[in-house]
């Protein structure tokens, strides 16, 4: 062969570009490794309870965890410790005093239990981790991270809950009339310079907190046995609170506490199966001030109550709303309440109080309707392109007093109509065999799921349901003056908060 024929002519060539290369790949491992870029091991994303900087924690030995990242392949952990401080500053100086873990040997990064000193009410910790390889390098200490704790102790809430005193209905035909959704509100004043302030509050069934709008929530709280327990939320409300004069505003919904006694399926009636009671909420806000010291304001009896433009609500028919019937300004600071009443002390035996640990139910997407059809004259069907669980956005300009109407459906006739029994409730279609309404007395013949809104005749209106959930690809509009654009109609589907992980992509486009 020719190389070997030649191999001691050009050996000594050979033999330099061998050493060059050998060089160059020595060279370059030297570079790799000792780039700034480059990371051997690391802890990153901490999470306690598998969330972010979770707030209102009520877990006395919550779980930490964490993610592994690398420039390099084939590493794993061979260790880690866990610094937990009650203070930056202390953590800063690599001191856990409240936990350090020492090095424990452990390739565990996910579902780590706290052991370290006992949590109390309101507390925030905060944590970093630092990991060790297979060939026991340790790496750098990672971000810092924290938890806050909630209300721990059935005595740390000082509120009590709250309703509008209203009578509940004395006969069936009663709960079917108007009840309108309660709102409350509560002025404080604040004249220091405030270090943090938290809210606890929860509401039956839903509510709605305003301090300058308190979060991006909806439909909350989630749904429990409400004799065993009912989730509360906390929210860092710091930046809303102004310096003087302060309002709490709150709207309740009847949600799952106070549902309408039809008979689903003909049989089930969700008043004879769940706890209920006439809507209420209760709510604790502290104030931690720059001076060390502290105020507390809590629901109770000085609250004042009105009723709201929410004329009915309901989970399964969806909602009336009369927009002539909107106070202006009613919950914010200096409003004329004086024909209001106060609250009232509700009486309604519930479980404990507890924090609500999963992801809150937010809008998670917005739709356009790809098409508007007129079927039937002055009856108009948009078409929001996919199934969806949510709600729809209302754009109208309208006279005063008019009343549109939408309903919504899975399905079209072949006539292009909607074809609302697709989402009718509890199999409510008509009557039994003996005439009567599956229902229930007084129920409604088909329990279709609408809303209805009414106009205030003031320029461009907005509506959105507050405490109801539709589930739908069509939206049929009755009602509307003239002919609606395809813009008078966005779709808001509602999910619960999940973090994305991942996505699946492929060629069948039905699949996507």
């Amino acid at each position: 062969m020719w190389w070997l024929d030649n191999y001691s002519k050009y050996k000594g060539k050979i033999i330099l570009k061998l050493k060059s290369l050998i060089f160059l790949y020595i060279l370059s491992l030297l570079f790799f490794s000792c780039s700034e870029d480059s990371i051997n091991i690391k802890a990153i994303k901490p999470t306690c309870e598998n969330r972010i900087e979770p707030m209102g924690i009520d877990i006395l030995h919550p779980h930490l965890g964490w993610e592994l990242i690398s420039t390099f392949r084939n590493k794993k952990q061979s260790a880690y410790q866990i610094l937990v401080s009650d203070s930056k500053e202390t953590l800063a100086d690599s001191m856990g005093n409240l936990w350090d873990t020492k090095k424990v040997i452990s390739n565990q990064s996910i579902q780590i239990e706290y052991k370290g000193k006992q949590l109390s009410s309101g507390m925030t910790c905060y944590w970093k981790v630092r990991v060790w390889d297979e060939a026991d390098n340790v790496s750098d200490w990672s971000e810092v991270a924290s938890w806050e704790m909630g209300l721990l102790k059935e005595s740390d809430w000082k509120a009590e809950w709250i309703n509008d005193g209203k009578a509940g209905p004395q006969s069936i035909r009663e709960y079917y009339e108007n009840d309108p959704a309660p709102l409350f509100r509560y002025e404080f004043k604040s004249d220091k310079e405030i270090k943090q302030a938290r809210l606890y509050i929860t509401g039956l069934g839903y509510y709605e907190a305003s301090i300058n709008r308190v979060s991006d929530h909806v439909l909350d709280p989630g749904w429990t046995n409400y004799s065993k327990r009912v989730l509360y939320s906390t929210y860092d409300i710091t930046r809303q609170i102004n310096n003087g004069g302060n309002c709490i505003g709150v709207v309740l919904g009847n949600g799952w506490f106070n549902p309408l006694p039809m008979t689903m399926w003909g049989k089930y009636n969700l008043r004879d199966a769940l706890p209920n009671g006439r809507p209420q909420f209760i709510a604790q806000l502290k104030i931690d001030y720059v001076d060390g010291t502290s105020q507390i304001i809590v629901s109770n009896e000085k609250w004042e109550t009105h009723v709201g433009p929410i004329l009915r609500n309901n989970i399964y028919l969806g909602e009336v709303y009369d927009a002539r019937k909107e106070i202006n300004d009613w919950n914010t600071f200096g409003f004329n309440d004086s024909n209001w009443r106060n609250a009232k002390i509700a009486k309604e035996e519930l479980g404990k109080l507890q924090a609500q640990n999963q992801p809150p139910i937010k809008i998670t997407g917005k739709l356009k309707p790809i098409k508007i059809t007129e079927p039937k004259p002055n009856v108009y069907i948009f078409d929001m392109g996919q199934n969806y669980a949510g709600w729809v956005k209302l754009k109208v300009e309208a006279p005063a007093g008019t009343k549109i109407k939408l309903r919504y459906g899975e399905l079209l006739y072949k006539d292009g109509t909607l074809n609302g029994m697709t989402s009718v409730a509890g199999q409510i279609k008509g009557r039994k065999k003996d005439g009567s309404l599956i229902a229930g007395p007084f129920g409604p013949d088909t329990a279709w799921q609408s809303d209805t809104y009414i106009t205030k005749g003031k320029g461009v209106e907005f509506y959105t349901p507050k405490f109801t959930f539709h589930a739908f690809r069509y939206v049929e509009v009755t009602g509307y003056p003239g002919k609606p654009s395809i813009d008078a109609i966005e779709g808001l589907r509602l999910s619960s908060a999940l973090t994305k992980t991942g996505s699946f992509e492929c060629s069948n486009e039905l699949f996507n």
